[in-house]
């Protein structure tokens, strides 16, 4: 009953944001609608490929409900209905994530029990996984990120459990499943997992001695040759593909920073963040949760083993942050957050346990606080998830007042698009593509605008680049271009380039950043020249920040002179 309340809980918080009014960039739905077709080689082979399985999956599931329910007839309908409106195909993937998130709650409160912490104390530390802030934000952005924390913790579950089993070698096949599970998601879980196995292996080799050592390791390194392949399909079929990516991923995660040290300055950071790190009292007691096991009034089971946890925690943790410097984004630290959050309640539990009054109340004190701050963060994604987003508003400015005008915008519009702007895109992918010998991919007939509907406007994106290629020099990039992944262009990044072809409106996101701090000279001139030559016309305050919504300015410049439609 415990594991199905918490669940429950768990789930809830996660689903209540599932429909937060924007599509993320990182959520490649797309790609799980085409493994249902039988493509299961990704197109943009960032990440492995089985969080689009599993999307996959729901999406199936919800073609399934949509027929019992007369939503749509047919796959055609259903195909429709995705490039009409993919809002349900988002919050089916979402709901699935959300469902994955949640069983942080059940699994934190199956290690707390194997533990040998008592039901009430266990319970306590389910709570934590459940109000898990930055786990409750993720979940409502359909990435393998949250399914990554998940994976991991239960791969230190299944370590426990192995500890207290007559039949160990069950559960080391287990132990490798939930690691490959966890790599599965997102290669980073090495990071973790390395240290991690050699703290395990170390364990069996001093309590089991040497043959049940080298038996477990070669359970678990069979166990996981067989499934990784099985679980990672699309990524054996173009592994050379998968590579190239991998290049691409370098550069855009790894900063140029001279001095190392700026990414742990980075990391105490987002440790500090409220949502985005841990709060307080969970961020002292996971560094202090070594002390803690070690005193002897702590009836904490595996202490060894928890105690392995945590230098792998750490040790992955910072090496991460000296190796990317100060480049990390929230879902960075998700697995590693999840983790020292776990250890931090294990360790006030065990502390509340203790047979010292003084422990017993203060540990018993912070976990309460604890809970208090995690609920208070939690709270924080649910409210922007549900507030309106100024998208809309945009919308209804542009076409009652720039809807005769060229318009370039770093916000994605609802608003129909003129079949001369779609045009003027594709021809800028061609010329691109072409620049960098890449082939694009097919788009699809129901993407293509074949007339100019009522209220159309003449809209294109800005040449905004993927997050972390923003420095690349366009003759000097040191990996393979891929679709859609290119370097700054330097033409497009002069005002005059786009005033020359008519456009007169900019809307720009979160001006301060792009004018100030983005990293590259190119970007930050082209804003600053626009602040200088042209007028702000209307500004939006953001009610999202958290969901990548920014403050929205819009600046009209003077034309250049008046460019017929083609």
């Amino acid at each position: 009953m415990s594991v199905l309340v918490l669940f429950t809980v768990a789930f809830l918080l996660r689903a209540v944001g599932a429909d937060y009014g924007y599509f993320h960039g990182d959520e490649r739905i797309n790609e799980a609608a085409k493994v249902l077709t039988g493509q299961l080689v990704p197109e943009q082979h960032f990440y492995p490929p089985l969080i689009n399985y599993l999307n996959a999956i729901g999406l199936a599931g919800l073609f399934g409900l949509g027929q019992v329910l007369d939503w749509w007839s047919g796959p055609s309908g259903f195909r429709a209905q995705y490039f009409e409106d993919a809002t349900p195909f988002y919050v089916t993937a979402r709901l699935l994530t959300a469902a994955t998130g949640a069983l942080l709650a059940p699994l934190f409160y199956g290690i707390a029990r194997h533990s040998g912490l008592a039901r009430d104390r266990a319970f306590a530390v389910g709570l934590v996984g459940a109000l898990f802030p930055l786990g409750v934000f993720m979940s409502n952005i359909a990435k393998g990120d949250v399914a990554l924390a998940s994976a991991l913790i239960a791969t230190i579950w299944a370590t426990l459990v192995r500890f207290d089993t007559p039949r160990p070698g069950r559960w080391d096949v287990i132990v490798a499943l939930m690691a490959v599970l966890t790599v599965s998601f997102k290669q980073s879980g090495v990071l973790i997992l390395a240290p991690l196995a050699l703290g395990y292996w170390l364990l069996i080799a001093r309590s089991e001695g040497g043959r049940a050592c080298a038996a477990s390791v070669g359970r678990i390194l069979l166990t996981a040759a067989i499934a990784w392949p099985i679980l990672n399909i699309g990524l054996v079929l173009d592994f050379a593909s998968f590579l190239e990516f991998q290049k691409i991923q370098a550069v855009m995660s790894v900063t140029g920073d001279a001095d190392r040290t700026v990414g742990l300055v980075t990391l105490l950071d987002r440790l500090a963040t409220p949502v985005l790190g841990l709060n307080p009292v969970w961020l002292v007691a996971a560094l202090l949760a070594p002390l803690a096991l070690l005193l002897p009034g702590v009836r904490l089971d595996h202490k060894p083993l928890l105690i392995v946890v945590w230098i792998a925690l750490v040790l992955a943790t910072v090496g991460t942050a000296l190796l990317v410097g100060s480049r990390q984004p929230e879902h960075l630290w998700i697995a590693n957050f999840a983790g020292l959050a776990l250890l931090a309640a294990l360790a006030l539990a065990g502390l509340s346990a203790a047979p010292q009054p003084v422990l017993r109340f203060g540990a018993t004190a912070a976990l309460a606080v604890g809970l208090v701050l995690s609920a208070s963060n939690a709270a924080i994604p649910l409210r922007q998830a549900n507030a309106p987003a100024i998208r809309e508003e945009v919308d209804t400015r542009i076409a009652r007042d720039y809807a005769d005008e060229r318009i370039m915008t770093m916000l994605e519009t609802n608003l129909p698009k003129r079949m001369e702007a779609q045009a003027m895109e594709h021809a800028r992918w061609d010329r691109l593509a072409a620049k960098y010998d890449v082939v694009m991919p097919e788009l699809s007939e129901e993407r293509l605008v074949r007339e100019n509907v009522p209220g159309a406007v003449f809209y294109i994106g800005m040449p905004t680049v993927m997050y972390g290629l923003e420095g690349v020099d366009e003759d000097a990039e040191d990996y393979v271009v891929q679709a859609h992944a290119w370097p700054p262009q330097r033409e497009e990044w002069q005002l005059d380039y786009w005033l020359d072809q008519g456009f007169s409106v900019f809307v720009v996101k979160n001006l301060p950043y792009m004018r100030d701090e983005v990293p590259s000279d190119l970007m930050r001139g082209f804003f600053a020249d626009m602040e200088a030559r042209c007028v702000l016309d209307a500004e939006f305050s953001a009610r999202k920040p958290l969901y990548l919504e920014r403050d929205v300015s819009i600046f009209r410049c003077p034309q250049h002179g008046t460019v017929a439609e083609s």
